[in-house]
């Protein structure tokens, strides 16, 4: 069995939790371990609010533009990491949908 998730058989991704935690400095980080074993096409990484206990965001990272097995999030994290953080997850449903050919063209 595998770990991944299957979309339309036509790309697979993998979903991890991102907890938070506290720096001495009292700011917010999240460690994010992307699964580079199973090589998904993206990895969905749910981060999750100053509690640990409700999702704060999603970042919908594609395996194409990750090119380390780690990522350290701060709250703000520049154009090149932010630019895959979404509010929820309305933007990778759309991303997996399917469309008739002549809607695509």
């Amino acid at each position: 069995m595998s770990e991944l998730l299957s979309i339309n058989g036509e790309f697979t991704a993998s979903v991890v939790i991102a907890r938070s935690f506290k720096t001495s400095s009292g700011a917010l980080r999240w460690r994010v371990r992307l699964d580079v074993g199973l090589v998904p096409d993206m990895t969905i990484a749910i981060r999750l609010d100053e509690r640990n206990v409700a999702p704060l965001d999603y970042y919908v990272l594609p395996s194409i533009d990750m090119n380390t097995p780690r990522l350290k999030l701060a709250e703000q994290n520049g154009l090149s990491l932010d630019a895959y953080r979404f509010e929820s997850l309305d933007f990778f449903f759309a991303l997996a949908g399917r469309v008739r050919f002549a809607e695509a063209a």
